[in-house]
């Protein structure tokens, strides 16, 4: 049966005019889904690692029709043109500012005009960003291993390069000094100078999945559990505790970028404060609740011996998130 669509926005010219143009896009392997997300529109509704762009910019238009999955499915067919047209529309605006030499300069000087008014360290590696998986791996690729590297990439890439998602939306928040974008991507905090440890543990849960969030949180009793987050926590304790493993080593990794923070963070704790109060500017429940259990587990075994279970697993009410600051 052919899914009921609205009227459709694209042709066959468009799908002619759109598959041409992606076929030198570096973002031509990446996820629809990933793509779709980015752009936040409708999600590209087919799983799978290989429903990319590459997937389908070699048929014809009269092809796709026959495609599984898009076969009788015509509002797929325009959606997927929908992405891959709003993906290049959204970086087009970026050939302008690296046409000419004398402009890549001005992209690099102001990248790095605002990062020092920011006191965010060039160093700053990557790896600890909160870039999507796909775009942390396109900077593994072209070697982009701090903000300083991303910015040089920033200043030399040719006109032609499109670059789409959450790497252009780092690039313009730094170009702009847009402070609330940026801290999505840096563990910046609006209104402050710097980077900070607090941030930058709940900028790592971007990596994960909703599956794999949903399990930690019922792992670490969160008493604000859904039936929609009840069925995503799918993963067994075996997958639990490998991927608890994996954030401690993470976690490592931070704390080792920041030691001077985490000391403070260590004696704060050893003096009473509790992990709820230091990941309340993540000001979001979930993602409390699960730094605050990863921290725990980091400072017992790095640290501090006896702490007390963090009170993020417990519901909170109006007045203490009002007056737990």
């Amino acid at each position: 049966m052919s899914e009921e669509s609205p009227t459709l926005r694209y042709n066959k010219d468009d799908w002619d005019e759109i598959r041409l143009a992606f076929a030198t896009s570096l973002m031509v392997d990446t996820g629809l889904l990933s793509l779709s997300q980015n752009l936040e529109i409708e999600e590209w509704p087919i799983k799978g690692s290989g429903e990319t762009p590459s997937k389908y910019i070699d048929f014809t238009w009269e092809e796709l029709q026959e495609l599984p999955g898009l076969a009788d499915k015509p509002a797929r067919i325009d959606l997927l043109i929908h992405i891959l047209r709003e993906t290049q529309a959204f970086d087009d605006p970026f050939g302008d500012m690296v046409a000419t030499v004398d402009a890549h300069a001005s992209v690099d000087r102001t990248l790095e005009k605002n990062i020092n008014r920011l006191k965010i360290p060039e160093d700053f590696p990557m790896a600890l960003s909160g870039l999507s998986a796909d775009t942390l791996s396109f900077c593994q690729n072209e070697d982009i291993k701090t903000l300083k590297d991303f910015g040089h990439f920033a200043q030399n890439m040719a006109q032609n390069i499109v670059i789409g998602g959450d790497f252009r939306a780092l690039l313009n928040s730094l170009s702009t000094e847009d402070q609330q974008t940026l801290a999505k991507y840096v563990p910046f905090r609006p209104g402050s100078l710097g980077l900070h440890l607090p941030e930058c543990i709940g900028l790592l849960l971007n990596q994960l999945s909703e599956v794999e969030k949903c399990s930690l949180l019922k792992k670490f009793g969160y008493d604000r559990m859904t039936d929609n987050m009840e069925a995503k926590a799918r993963l067994s304790k075996e997958q639990v505790s490998q991927l608890e493993d994996i954030l401690q080593s993470k976690l490592k990794e931070i704390c080792d970028y920041f030691p001077e923070q985490y000391k403070q963070l260590a004696m704060d704790i050893k003096g009473g404060k509790t992990l709820e109060r230091i990941f309340m500017v993540v000001d979001e429940p979930e993602r409390e609740c699960i730094c605050a259990n990863i921290t725990q587990r980091y400072l017992k075994e790095n640290a501090i011996a006896d702490l007390p279970e963090p009170e993020t697993a417990k519901k909170r009410g109006f007045f203490s998130r009002l007056f737990g600051r």
